[in-house]
């Protein structure tokens, strides 16, 4: 069954808004949908004394847990957008749940996404169960099912199992039902009530009088409702405010801090009330965003602030490779920030301007998913430019004056390596980088770090803290065949830092020194220019500075500076990377002077991050892996100069 394009929401009227079928689409059509099981054929022929028989017999409704007062929000209508159409947990549970119920009829799930137009078959979240309303028996069965599945519960609510099962709409003899429109009840199937034409047997399929169609939402195929967890998920977020704000004006040097926690949609810390991150319809773009305030909370001020850096993790994220992304507006363009499978792997930062209302905006592409975010440094507007006076004082020298600030970019340098000295199962490890390749003792404010991790025996975690537990401010999760990287900022004003292995299995970490910064303006010290907007120098899919996924282990070389977003003379530049994996897991490495681990890679599927790579004199980087077949994309978030 499918139901309508990407832009339309199916209501299922005479006038076949959805594009729902094809006009006289047999039985022979739904063998392209793979059956979960197939375990009886389904035979008519009852006279009508037995058939009254059946219909009158009791008709069994399934067994659920009890419940509590809490239920689901109802649904969004989530079109489908990919093909993936294995069978989804959820829809394989509903399906077992059919059969333990009422019998061993074939329950489809399943279908090639070369087959007909728009349907959720084709990403394993829809079910044809196949029991047909012109036999009495199967008939009952049917509207004992839907019965139970639509009744009101002791507490009111309408259509209590389908929101707890997430059902986003059901076609089922002539008539539709949606769960995104509760209160207009059943309503005609595409004309099959009104058509006299539709009457006839060849018709059967189209109208839906052989089979009951569910469609699930992304939460509901992936079983993450409250009729397997017994949890009942939060309405989805809306950008109910935050409209028409403007975006701060690029950034100076980044003040790392202690982790702020400004989101937990979950439980609705930072906002109104516990929402779920869910994808914006396609008709509505824009209408998922959550907007959230990033200031005037702990370390960070109230005022003056262009950009943050944030630590953006997200859970029980439904649809499969969902990318979430932040931005500064309404307006503004989105920044891909992870991929919610790449949650396996690590959280991951990013850096983004800050609206002048002092919020950030998330959203998610599709499915929907709970998000935790802290922001772990941020970054000053400008400071005004002052009006020329008639005898100026005399201006230092250039070179001078360049090398005044607090952002100090270093050549990549390995400043702990725990090789020889792995993390036991649930250490927990102080180090002191005081004194490691520059870094100060006193006068510090963060670093900026990679993390490698060595494969492991199991698949563990480790975690990454200021100078004591507290305050997390990143997390890596190993592999047992390759080394796994990702990108931290440590607060830090005496280089200590702390490694918390959560694993069960020995942990070799490796930490990579990339950039200091200093609490006031230093000798040796550049200023770090934030952009308002990413500007894209690398997407190697269009051509855009390399051209073709990687072919060969050999690095390839850009060159970024002398362009309009990175000037000749810069010392390094802030990157937000994506990169989607080619044959095997591996690592992105980019770098000028010399070569930074920066994204773990999983094969098929997209990471991000966000580094400072110190540059060259030549103003070029270079991008390698091992995993032919992964395209990358770069945009400069700012450059150090």
């Amino acid at each position: 069954m499918s139901h309508g394009t990407a832009s339309t929401r199916p209501t299922m009227s005479r006038s076949g808004r959805g594009g729902h079928f094809r006009a006289r689409r047999t039985l022979a059509a739904l063998a392209g949908t793979t059956a979960l099981a197939l375990l009886m054929s389904i035979t008519g022929g009852l006279s009508s004394s037995e058939a009254s028989a059946a219909a009158a017999a009791s008709v069994p409704v399934p067994v659920s847990r009890t419940f509590g007062v809490g239920i689901d929000a109802p649904v969004d209508y989530e079109a489908q957008s990919l093909c993936t159409p294995a069978a989804k947990v959820g829809a394989k549970k509903l399906a077992a749940l059919l059969i333990s119920t009422y019998g061993p009829f074939s329950v489809g799930i399943a279908r090639d996404c070369s087959i007909g137009t728009t349907s959720e078959h084709k990403e394993g979240r829809a079910l044809d169960w196949m029991i047909t309303s012109k036999i009495a028996s199967q008939n009952a069965k049917a509207e004992a099912f839907l019965a139970w599945l639509l009744a009101t519960d002791a507490n009111g609510n309408v259509a209590a199992m389908a929101r707890r099962l997430g059902v986003m709409y059901i076609g089922w003899k002539n008539r539709f039902w949606a769960g995104y429109d509760i209160a207009r009840g059943w309503t005609d199937l595409k004309g099959c009530t009104t058509d006299p034409a539709k009457k006839a047997a060849s018709y059967d399929t189209f109208c839906h009088r052989n089979h009951v169609h569910i469609s699930l939402t992304w939460d509901g195929a992936s079983a993450l409702t409250s009729f397997w967890t017994g949890i009942p998920l939060a309405q989805s977020c809306r950008a109910g405010w935050g409209h028409g704000a403007t975006a701060a004006e690029g950034g100076t040097d980044l003040i790392p801090v202690t982790p702020v926690r400004v989101l937990s949609s979950s439980s609705g810390f930072g906002l109104d009330a516990p929402c779920r991150l869910a994808a914006s319809p396609s008709w509505s773009p824009g209408a998922g965003d959550l907007v959230v305030p990033v200031v005037g909370r702990g370390a960070v001020p109230a005022q003056g602030v262009a950009a943050v850096a944030l630590r953006v993790s997200v859970v029980r994220a439904s649809a499969l490779r969902p990318t979430i992304l932040v931005r500064s507006t309404d307006s503004a363009p989105y920044l891909p920030v992870m991929s919610a499978l790449s949650t396996a792997a690590f959280s991951t930062t990013v850096v983004v301007p800050v609206a002048s209302d002092g919020t950030i905006r998330f959203a998610i592409d599709h499915g929907a998913g709970d998000v935790i975010a802290d922001v772990v440094g941020w970054a000053p507007t400008p400071a005004p430019t002052p009006d020329p006076t008639p005898t100026p004082d005399p201006a230092p020298p250039a070179a001078l004056e360049a090398a005044s600030g607090t952002t100090h970019v270093v050549r990549a340098t390995v400043v702990y390596d725990g090789t020889a000295t792995p993390l036991a199962p649930g250490e927990i490890r102080a180090i002191n980088l005081a004194g490691v390749a520059g870094i100060p003792s006193s006068g510090l404010a963060g670093l900026a770090l990679s993390l490698t991790l060595d494969p492991t025996l199991t698949i563990d975690a480790i975690g990454v803290f200021g100078s004591t537990v507290r305050s997390s401010v990143g997390m890596l999760r190993s592999s047992t065949l390759v080394t796994r990287a990702t990108q931290v900022i440590v607060p830090t004003s005496t280089g200590m830092l702390t490694l918390k292995n959560t694993g069960t299995s020995p942990a070799r970490v490796h930490l990579i020194l990339n950039a200091w910064f200093s609490d006031a303006a230093t000798g040796g010290g550049r200023h770090l220019a934030l952009r308002t907007s990413p500007a894209r120098v690398i997407d190697s899919a269009r051509g855009i500075g390399l051209v073709g996924p990687v072919t060969t282990g050999a690095s390839r070389v850009v060159t970024l500076t002398g362009s309009a977003s990175v000037p000749v003379g810069a010392r390094g530049v802030l990157l937000a990377v994506g990169a989607y994996g080619g044959t095997t897991d591996g690592i992105l490495l980019i770098g000028s002077l010399s070569m930074i681990p920066v994204v773990s890679l999983a094969r098929g599927q997209w990471s991000f991050e966000t580094v400072l790579v110190p540059l060259s004199s030549s103003g070029r980087i270079a991008v390698r892996t091992a995993s032919l077949g992964t395209q990358v994309r770069i945009s400069v978030l700012g450059y150090v100069s």
